[in-house]
C-alpha cells in the first residue's frame, strides 16, 4: 500500500500551521489590543495541529498493524523451504490481485471458474516432454490465465 502521499499531506498540514503560527507571532508585535486574540489563536492552532496529528497517527497505526500481520504471513510462506502448492500460489495471486484492484490497476492474471478451465490431457507415455513454450516462458498454472501479452517476455 502506498502511504507516502498520506504522510506528505500531514506534512503540508503541519507546515501550513507553522506558517499560520509565524503570522500570528508577527501580530504579537502590534499594540496590546491583540494580546487576547494572539493567545487564543496560538492555542487554537496548536490544539488543531495536535488533534489532526493524533487522529492521523492512530489511523496509520491500525493500517500499519494490519499490513505487518499480512506481510508477516506472506514473508513466512516465502521463507519456507517447502515448495508452494497450487492452492498457496493461487492464494498469493488472489491477494496480489486484490491489492491491485484496490489501487485501480488492471489485473495481471484472470482466475477462471472450474467450468471455463481447459480440460487436462493425459500425459504421453512416449517420453518426458518439457512444459515450457518455444519462447521459454512457462505454461500458466491450471485455472489461471495471464493477461500479459505472449510476446512480453521475449
Amino acid at each position: 500500500m502506498e502511504k507516502a502521499h498520506l504522510y506528505e499531506a500531514l506534512y503540508l498540514v503541519n507546515h501550513g500551521i507553522d506558517e499560520a503560527v509565524r503570522g500570528v507571532q508577527r501580530l504579537k508585535k502590534s499594540p496590546k489590543l491583540f494580546m487576547e486574540a494572539y493567545h487564543k489563536s496560538m492555542a487554537g492552532l496548536e490544539r488543531r495541529r495536535s488533534i489532526i496529528n493524533l487522529q492521523f497517527m492512530l489511523e496509520m497505526r491500525k493500517l500499519e498493524e494490519d499490513d505487518e500481520s499480512r506481510f508477516e504471513e506472506e514473508f513466512n510462506v516465502w521463507l519456507s523451504d517447502e515448495p508452494l502448492t497450487n492452492d498457496e500460489i493461487c492464494q498469493l495471486m488472489r491477494g496480489i490481485e486484490r491489492e491491485r484492484k484496490l489501487e485501480g490497476k488492471p489485473p495481471l492474471v484472470q482466475f477462471l471458474s472450474r467450468s471455463k478451465r481447459p480440460k487436462k490431457t493425459p500425459k504421453r507415455a512416449e517420453g518426458v516432454h518439457s512444459t515450457r513454450k518455444v519462447n521459454g516462458s512457462p505454461t500458466p498454472a491450471s485455472g489461471v490465465k495471464s493477461t500479459v501479452p505472449e510476446d512480453a517476455h521475449a
